[in-house]
């Protein structure tokens, strides 16, 4: 499992053609973001896991993609083979999605 400092090195490090990156935190019923313009990110990440979430993946925004696949998510490495974090990352892309979707139809 990496650090919390490593995360955030990997935020910093998601790919350039990204936008609006961020942690994905996981909770039971909800998402928590780790923004890559967070005044503290160390500290946001810190809280978050204290309440009982898990830093799981990366997302962002491709403007370059087609509406519906702007939004992009990456599972952390130590999750790749792990169902349900990829099973929390097709709910956050749903949740995006339908949202997106209703914004859109008004």
């Amino acid at each position: 499992m990496k650090s919390d400092k490593e995360l955030i090195n990997t935020l910093r490090a998601a790919p350039a053609s990204w936008t609006d990156a961020a942690i994905v935190v996981a909770f039971d019923n909800r998402f928590e973001f780790v923004g890559e313009d967070h005044p503290d990110p160390i500290n946001r990440l810190n809280c978050l896991q204290k309440q009982g979430g898990l830093a799981i993946g990366l997302a962002g925004v491709n403007w370059s993609e087609y509406a519906d696949r702007a939004f992009l998510v990456q599972v952390f490495e130590e999750y790749a083979g792990q169902a349900w974090a990829h099973r929390y990352m097709d709910t956050l892309r749903r949740i995006v999605r339908s949202h997106s979707l209703s914004k859109y139809a008004r």
